[in-house]
């Protein structure tokens, strides 16, 4: 079977397309591997989304700890996603704790409150995209610890781009993941949000994140003789990175006028440019 016909790559070019496309660029050796890992993300991303309560996405939450113990006792469970992490896992010798972290980082998300402070916000992001990252640079074979440090960041990235995309998304939903002392600081309530149109306090605020997010690549862009070829193929999210900020610029910084169907062609343009080039 091809890696592209696995139930793990189908279920990330269907729900997280953009990842799916950077990892063509990887080895094949690796593909299902990484397909496995990002499999893993999404089925404990998307459990707030499934639940109609906290307790039961705490019971989820708590069967994906046991599986990832499972998998560290050479135990692992029969299920479609769990069984190939478990490959990749052991094949690359990869830790148990780093995906125990990103299980319990998710937690706050079953339970509808914002962070309190932008360190807050920041720990999240970091425990969930940048954690994840910087195990898809271990799967590719890497071990310098700035390396990682730098995939750590492309991690926050993604993050904070995908807080600004996700937010109307999560407003249906009821919750909001923007840190408080950050609302306060640019004077955004919650009612404001809630009408689903981005007052220029809003989109102060997004221009603010947008920065922070443009300022860690423009530092990936500076250290990037420390990218090594086998990590090359992940730094393709900075492209489409790069590409979604643009997106967000032209949209004024509002969040609520995002037309991301419009940008997916110049978006994948860029993505394979800059396979070609060797951009970052």
């Amino acid at each position: 079977m091809s890696e592209l016909d696995t139930y793990c790559a189908k279920q990330i070019k269907k729900y997280d397309y953009d990842r799916f496309l950077i990892t063509l660029f990887a080895r094949a050796d690796i593909r299902e591997d990484l397909f496995a890992l990002y499999s893993f993300n999404h089925e404990v991303a998307k459990i707030r989304e499934a639940v109609s309560e906290p307790m039961l996405g705490e019971i989820r939450l708590q069967w994906w700890r046991e599986a990832i113990e499972g998998i560290a006792s050479e135990n692992p469970r029969n299920h479609e996603v769990v069984l190939p992490l478990s490959d990749a896992f052991h094949r690359h010798g990869l830790s148990a704790d780093s995906f125990i972290d990103i299980i319990d980082a998710r937690s706050a998300d079953i339970y509808d409150e914002n962070p309190n402070t932008i360190a807050d916000f920041e720990t999240y992001l970091g425990a969930t995209s940048g954690n994840l990252m910087k195990i898809a640079a271990r799967i590719s074979g890497e071990r310098d610890e700035h390396a990682l440090s730098l995939c750590y960041d492309l991690g926050m990235v993604w993050g904070l781009i995908g807080t600004i995309r996700a937010l109307r998304f999560q407003l249906a939903q009821g919750k909001l993941s923007l840190p408080q002392d950050i609302m306060h600081q640019f004077e955004v309530r919650k009612s404001d949000l809630m009408a689903l149109e981005g007052n220029e306090n809003i989109k102060r605020l997004i221009r603010g994140l947008h920065q922070s997010a443009t300022n860690y690549l423009n530092q990936i862009s500076k250290n990037k003789k420390s990218i090594s070829k086998d990590i090359q193929p992940l730094f393709l999210l900075s492209a489409l990175s790069r590409s979604y900020l643009n997106m967000i610029r032209r949209a004024g910084y509002d969040p609520f006028k995002l037309n991301e169907r419009a940008s997916m062609f110049p978006r994948q343009c860029r993505l394979f440019f800059s396979a070609l080039f060797g951009i970052v």
